[in-house]
Formats: structure tokens, C-alpha cells, sequence
């Protein structure tokens, strides 16, 4: 976490004096994710905001700000869910300082606390939400400067397919290193989760590739998309969704690589929860038989490398945090899926 108060609070007071009143004694850290970014609540008398500080050095401004256009746009459309970032009295809503790019949104109130309370009128609120978000933002047309991430609408194969089959491929060789990595791995919790990881990578790696490659090149509509939404990312207040958070990802890809994300993270492999889930969507958004067809192969997929990806972080970024519990927490949901799909194969 960036714990250096005194940079937020000087941007806070040079970048959006208009609108944060005395934010120098009200700037809190707020614990994070996993993403690398920083984020503090800053607390005023007439409102609350969230002041995020991207991470370095992969974000791009113009990627950042391609994304505010499309969270502006949604909110337009009547989705109130999505926190849309102010304008600096430099007229920018990102602002640069310190090496680092800046947003100030407001405070969406909530809590993530779907699992403990997964009741139908939730899941209604939820689903709905996301198929208006998607709704609102599916015609939005890219500028040129952007096309790393984003491309006009249309139908295409799924660039995620594509990039997990390739990810896969690249473990396949790293699997071994990881293993020897592992041999000297200090963190007797980590070293047991992962061991039982890169086991079950072996046993359904195959598998989940045949998935993929089944579908790689099946063209399915295309637009903005999410890309890492999943259970901490939605905040509820009483039965309603108040708020959907993170949207680093965000790229132009198949609605499906949302939905299974989400539902993966909300129901596991209860496949009850996906099909009430994916039927109250399709209220608002109904889906095509292809991108029915790319939700398994994602999920399976997501499942495959979600715990290969804390193996890279650890022992070739050489960024996982000081503190394993919470991605040790992580990693033990990860792996009682990873046993469910192995025993699936062996069905």
C-alpha cells in the first residue's frame, strides 16, 4: 500500500480544491486488492471520495482515459452504479503527480458482502446492473489511440481465448521452475497451496486447452468490457447493487469474459447459481448461443491459471506482498476449485 499521506493530500489540495474542502486532516488508506493500486478515502462534510493512484509502471493515460469516457458515458445512460471521475481544475480527470497518474471519484457506498448473504433479489439487482452497463457502452467507438485495448464494435473471436491459450502454452515450460522454486519457498502455507496448484495444473491442463482451442476463433459480439469483475468488486446496500468498482482492466472483449468471472467468483461450480444468474442478464441483455458456448472454457480456464498467476508474481516479478495470509486466503478457493475440475475429468 502507498502509505506517503502527504503526496494525496497535496494533490488533493493543488488538483480539486473546488471540490474537496479541507481534505488534509480526511485523507484515510483504504486496503486494498491485489492490482498494485493505492487508494484512500478522503472525507469531507457535504460527501465522501475515493482517491486511487494507478499502478506503475504498466498504466497508459490514454488507456486510463479512454476508460473515464466510457464510465461517463454509462453514467449518462441512466447507470449510476459506476463511479465517474471529477474534473481537476485543470480540466482533466487524471491527473499526473509524483511519477504517478491520479483519479478523484466519489465514494460509493456499499458493501461486498454477496457470499454472506446471497439472496435472489441481490442477484437480480446485480445481473441487471451489469447487462445495462454493458448496454450502455456497447456502441462506444474507440479513438486510434487506444487500439492496443480497444476496438470498434463488432463481432470477432474473443482476444481472451486467444491470450489464455497462449498463457497456458508459457506455463507449460515454466511449471518445472516453479516447482524448483518451490523447493526453497520460506512460507510453509504458500509452499503447500502452491505445490497442490502447479499438481492440478498438470492433470487439467490439456483439457482446458481442448476447451479453448475449440473456440478461438468462434466470432461473438465484441465491446468495452470489465474483464476482472468479480465478488470484491460489487458493493451492496441492503438488496441493491450501490456500486461497482475497478475497472483497470477494461478492454474491448466477449460480455462472457465478465459473466463467467463473476459467477465463478459468486457460485464456484454451482452451475444453479450461473443458470439463475445468466437468465436474469438476459432479461435485460440476451445473449447468442456463441457466447453461451464461451463461459465454460473461460471459467475452466480462469480456474486453471488463477493460481499460477500468484506462482509468476512470486517468483519471476518478484511482487507478491510482505504479508501472504490474504493471497494464501486467496489461494485456498483456488485450489478446491482446481480439485473440482481434475475430479471432473476423471468422471
Amino acid at each position: 500500500m502507498f502509505d506517503d499521506l502527504s503526496v494525496p493530500r497535496n494533490l488533493l489540495r493543488r488538483h480539486f480544491r473546488h471540490v474537496v474542502e479541507d481534505a488534509s486532516s480526511d485523507v484515510k488508506p483504504v486496503a486494498g486488492g491485489f492490482s498494485g493500486s493505492s487508494v484512500f478515502r478522503v472525507e469531507c462534510p457535504h460527501a465522501g471520495f475515493c482517491l486511487r493512484r494507478w499502478p506503475q509502471p504498466q498504466s497508459s493515460a490514454a488507456r486510463i482515459l479512454a476508460i473515464h469516457q466510457l464510465l461517463e458515458l454509462a453514467n449518462l445512460r441512466g447507470v449510476d452504479a459506476v463511479p465517474v471521475p471529477l474534473r481537476s481544475i485543470f480540466g482533466s480527470t487524471l491527473s499526473e503527480v509524483d511519477g504517478a497518474f491520479w483519479q478523484l471519484e466519489p465514494w460509493k457506498t456499499g458493501v461486498a458482502d454477496f457470499r454472506l448473504t446471497p439472496t435472489d433479489d441481490r442477484l437480480k439487482s446485480a445481473m441487471n446492473r451489469l447487462a445495462r452497463l454493458h448496454e450502455a457502452v456497447r456502441d462506444w467507438t474507440p479513438g486510434l489511440n487506444v487500439s492496443r485495448w480497444f476496438r470498434p464494435p463488432g463481432l470477432a473471436p474473443s482476444p481472451t481465448i486467444a491470450e489464455r491459450i497462449r498463457m497456458i502454452e508459457g506455463y507449460e515450460s515454466a511449471v518445472s521452475d516453479f516447482e524448483a522454486a518451490l523447493a526453497r519457498e520460506p512460507d510453509q502455507r504458500f509452499g503447500e497451496l502452491s505445490s497442490r496448484v502447479t499438481c492440478l495444473f498438470r492433470v487439467a491442463k490439456d483439457s482446458v486447452l481442448k476447451d479453448l482451442r475449440a473456440v478461438v476463433d468462434v466470432p461473438v459480439p465484441n465491446q468495452p468490457c470489465i474483464r476482472d469483475l468479480w465478488h470484491d468488486h460489487l458493493l451492496f446496500t441492503g438488496d441493491e447493487l450501490t456500486g461497482i468498482v475497478d475497472f483497470g482492466a477494461m478492454a474491448t472483449d466477449s460480455v462472457a469474459c465478465d459473466l463467467s468471472r463473476l459467477l465463478g467468483s459468486l457460485f464456484g461450480d454451482d452451475m444453479s447459481g450461473w443458470q439463475r444468474a445468466i437468465s436474469l442478464y438476459e432479461i435485460t441483455r440476451p445473449m447468442t448461443a456463441d457466447e453461451h458456448r464461451l463461459l465454460r472454457p473461460l471459467d475452466r480456464s480462469s480456474v486453471l491459471l488463477s493460481g499460477m498467476t500468484w506462482l509468476k508474481r512470486r517468483y519471476m516479478l518478484r511482487n507478491t506482498p510482505q504479508d501472504l495470509s490474504p493471497v494464501c486466503d486467496r489461494m485456498e478457493s483456488i485450489v478446491a476449485r482446481l480439485e473440482t475440475l481434475a475430479e471432473s475429468l476423471n468422471a
